[in-house]
């Protein structure tokens, strides 16, 4: 079977609470020299609220349906097995430009439905451009930069912004006198799948709920302490998602042992950080009378007998 291309793009009527409702999935399906083999704008009821931004005079690049017309659509369901089998085909790479979105709304819309996961890994053009030019840029200014005539083309109608990200891949695969399969090999680094896209969901999801946690602790002092060992103000001197488990094991030992967590000190207090920290760093809190501690000494305090 001759190898072929999906370039895709989705709309979503809103992203509330981080989940993407999908109003329209549009994609062009090419061959390896770019003659496009089918294209559409799958438009569908996404059965929810519209955000309001969407259709506001402020938005410059608007949805580019009205509410009634996506209203009167079929919802995702009943254009699930057709999409599930255009995305799921042998022998086809799938493009996007800023993919891991997308991703996330293909996932978000089955389980919305209750369906099984479509099971696909997309390339993102956008990451591969970024990187091989140094700058990042949006998917009409890339455009614009190749001198990519998209003047019959409308922002944030799928099909159009999906014939954008074919256009884009076209022009730099002509730029590097390469092909696109050769581009794709070459960059199977930028390229998610739906279960890595699970993976970092899970990851997200546990280290929200941590910094929630540690959140929490900001300004509390508890009332029933193990030791006043480590009273007075603390803050973090290193980036707590670093490590967000070992984070909040240090801010839930300063509450425990009579200490008070800061998400800042400007003077009078300790600052705790990673025992590799540069001297000059640890000069510049002494200088504003704070103290630093270093993880390893603070767990010889809390380990004190």
């Amino acid at each position: 079977m001759n190898k072929s291309y999906l370039f895709f793009d989705i709309e979503c009527a809103n992203c509330f609470d981080g989940i993407g409702k999908m109003c329209s999935f549009g994609y062009v399906l090419t061959d390896a020299e770019f003659n496009i083999l089918d294209s559409d704008d799958v438009v569908m009821n996404p059965e929810t609220e519209f955000d309001w931004y969407l259709f506001s005079p402020k938005n410059r690049c608007q949805l580019a349906y009205s509410k009634d017309y996506f209203r009167a659509q079929r919802n995702f369901e009943a254009y699930y097995k057709p999409l599930k089998k255009l995305i799921e085909a042998p022998d086809r790479k799938v493009i996007g430009f800023s993919s891991a979105n997308d991703v996330g709304f293909v996932v978000s819309a089955c389980e919305r439905y209750n369906l099984p996961l479509i099971q696909f890994a997309a390339f993102d053009i956008a990451v591969i451009v970024d990187n091989a030019k140094g700058e990042k840029k949006g998917l009409a200014d890339w455009c614009t930069h190749y001198n990519i005539d998209t003047s019959s083309l409308q922002a944030h109608k799928s099909e159009d912004d999906a014939v954008m990200t074919m256009k884009l891949t076209q022009a730099f695969c002509k730029e590097n006198n390469t092909g696109i399969e050769e581009l794709l090999e070459k960059n199977k680094g930028c390229r998610l799948s739906v279960e890595k896209y699970l993976e970092h969901r899970e990851i997200k999801r546990h280290n929200d709920e941590v910094m929630q946690k540690i959140q929490e602790l900001y300004g509390k002092k508890c009332r029933a302490v193990l030791t006043n060992r480590l009273k007075g103000d603390y803050t973090f001197g290193f980036k707590i998602k670093k490590d967000i488990d070992e984070s909040l094991k240090i801010a839930t030992l300063v509450f425990k042992h009579g200490g008070i967590l800061k998400k800042s000190l400007k003077a009078n207090g300790t600052v705790i950080i990673e025992d590799d920290t540069p001297e000059e760093y640890i000069q510049q809190m002494k200088k504003k009378n704070l103290t630093p501690l270093t993880i390893s000494d603070f767990y010889e305090i809390v380990r004190m007998e």
